[in-house]
């Protein structure tokens, strides 16, 4: 709808992929890990995730990235995919992989939400690293706020014009929220440099210590202080 609409889709993608590996394997149980996990790791770092799976009794999820011009191949084959997994999390014996996938990773935002009669909203209005879990998140938001809109414009409530809210709001607060988060969260896991790595680490530690800091790091990771600014912007 975006290309027919011949809506710019400003921005960029990363030069690597994202490899996705599931595995029924209990990381909870065995390994002790939360449902959700962030691993730094200066040559490849992985986030691991518990998700429901096709039968609701769980999965585990890894996320890797790969080197920019690695093959489908060499991605994909059964020893690269055990290599990667026994890097990060070894144990005797070969995982079971259930599915791997590899995708193109963008950060990118329409240039405007709105023409016409269109509207965007979600992976058609913005996309971004998944590392945070915010385009989903945002994509729900973009979701509330147009239908709200609509249905007060439909009443009759609110002039047509009032529809020009939703580019306003839901334009900036991707970039300002979404964007700037998921890069930061990128960044912080691949980063190199010794120092900065260790620095980064402090810094978390002391907000998770401080109960005002570590409120205003979630309220800002979980899109509240978004759902906040939205409704200043008019």
């Amino acid at each position: 709808m975006r290309k027919a609409l011949d809506i710019e889709f400003e921005g960029y993608t990363f030069p690597e992929r994202f490899l996705v590996l599931t595995t029924p394997y209990d990381f909870a149980a065995e390994r002790g890990y939360c449902f959700r996990n962030y691993i730094a790791d200066p040559e490849a770092w992985t986030n691991l995730f518990k998700v429901a799976g096709d039968d609701g009794k769980g999965l585990w999820r890894a996320v890797f990235p790969t080197a920019p011009g690695e093959s489908d191949e060499d991605c994909l084959s059964d020893e690269a995919v055990q290599g990667r997994m026994q890097k990060f999390f070894p144990k005797a014996g070969p995982y079971d992989i259930v599915h791997r996938n590899l995708y193109n990773v963008h950060q990118r935002v329409a240039k405007t939400f709105r023409k016409g009669r269109a509207f965007l909203a979600g992976d058609a209005a913005h996309v971004n690293n998944p590392i945070g879990g915010l385009g989903l998140n945002c994509g729900i938001h973009d979701a509330m706020d147009l239908s709200d809109l609509l249905i007060r414009v439909c009443r009759g409530d609110v002039p047509e014009s009032a529809l020009d809210a939703y580019d306003r709001r839901r334009r900036p607060l991707n970039v300002e929220f979404v964007q700037q988060q998921t890069i930061a969260n990128k960044k912080r896991l691949e980063e190199r440099d010794p120092a900065v790595r260790e620095a980064n680490f402090e810094t978390l530690r002391k907000t998770a210590a401080d109960p005002t800091a570590h409120r205003a790091f979630l309220m800002r990771t979980s899109l509240l202080d978004s759902v906040r600014k939205a409704r200043t912007i008019l």
